[in-house]
């Protein structure tokens, strides 16, 4: 009978990385104020030789764990991603939980350190703010995937599955310039973001393709919630900046700036139009149903989910899957379309009426 692999230990893995016993500690525990280059060789020492720590009184689950790692936990749209890779990963008898970074790189690197050194199936990640090709540079090529989902971070070694940003955007710019709007601003989003970029090139290629150009006073970066979304648009009513039409960088965004439209007295969809982007379920449900890019969270989950399963199995590719869905506008109430299909209905019967009583005269 052959005997069972011998367990590595702790004070092994200290002295093939060439540190303490106690800095392995501290690694696999993600604590401690270690240097990068420290952190990384232990971290590789622990992935090369398979080592495990050891979980007291755990009782071996029959499936795999898997994590979610989002930006914002806050956002409805995240938990409908959660919801997807859920049900594909549950039908293969795993599991997933969701943990937020709070937009912090910092955080992020810390999470998924812990997450390596446990004994985690996999991970989804949403980019967190600033997130660079560095900054993942410890979690590529490991045994277990990693895939990056809804944002891109640049050429990165890893799959990833989203929607596409740039399109989503020309999608609601010029659904806005089709209505007649040519004042149009944008609010939301950090610059640091990929996504952020992406949908800004997407709004500023329709404008110039409409021979229109960005007024720079009419888009307000440096958040992506409700609050944001609210404060944005009370800085244009101060400045006296209002445009005709706004675009969101997300639903929550735009709901905020419904709510501080809702504040100084206006309706939006009758004085100004409002898009969003994601179109979580809440979007639908307002007083005046939010228009919105959909960008289809539970289908982008479970399609994670399959991704994340055919890795797991080890089908591998020598290239990174790209799953790019292309987004849908969905009209509601918020953008105006019924208020200006009534208004030029309106004035189309006023001109033949005109024209009716001149041919009486």
């Amino acid at each position: 009978m052959s005997k069972s692999p011998k367990k590595i230990t702790v004070r092994e893995i200290a002295a093939k990385a060439q540190v303490s016993a106690a800095t392995v500690s501290l690694v696999l525990q993600g604590k401690g104020k270690l240097r990068t280059q420290t952190r990384n060789a232990v971290m590789r020492v622990i992935e090369e030789t398979g080592y495990q720590p050891k979980r007291p009184n755990a009782r071996k689950a029959s499936g795999k764990l898997f994590a979610l790692i989002v930006d914002d936990i806050a956002n409805p749209y995240f938990h409908e991603l959660f919801k997807g890779l859920d049900t594909t990963l549950g039908q293969d008898g795993h599991y997933v939980s969701m943990l937020d970074s709070g937009d912090s790189v910092v955080r992020q690197t810390a999470l998924l350190t812990d997450l390596w050194a446990s004994e985690i199936g996999g991970a989804v990640l949403v980019a967190a703010t600033g997130t660079g090709r560095t900054d993942l540079n410890l979690f590529e090529n490991r045994k277990r995937p990693l895939i990056m989902a809804v944002r891109q971070t640049g050429q990165n070694p890893f799959d990833y599955v989203g929607a596409n940003p740039l399109v989503g955007m020309q999608l609601a710019t010029d659904h806005f310039i089709r209505l007649g709007y040519q004042d149009i601003g944008f609010i939301g989003g950090f610059k640091e973001n990929h996504a952020y970029r992406e949908r800004y090139a997407g709004f500023v290629s329709s404008l110039m393709g409409h021979d229109l150009h960005p007024d720079h006073n009419k888009i307000i970066a440096g958040g992506s919630n409700r609050k944001f979304g609210f404060d944005a648009v009370q800085k244009l009513l101060r400045s006296d900046s209002l445009p005709e039409a706004l675009i969101a960088y997300n639903d929550l965004v735009a709901l905020g700036a419904m709510d501080a439209l809702r504040a100084d007295g206006r309706v939006p969809g009758r004085d100004i139009g409002i898009i969003g982007y994601d179109d979580i379920p809440e979007a639908a449900l307002q007083a005046v149903p939010l228009t919105s890019i959909a960008t289809p969270a539970h289908e982008l989950g479970k399609v994670i989910g399959q991704v994340l399963l055919s890795r797991t199995r080890g089908q591998k590719n020598g290239t990174p899957l790209d799953v790019t869905y292309a987004p849908r506008l969905i009209v509601r109430q918020s953008c105006g379309a019924e208020d200006r299909a009534n208004t030029q209905q309106a004035q189309t019967a006023r001109t033949k009426d005109s024209d009716l009583t001149r041919i009486a005269q």
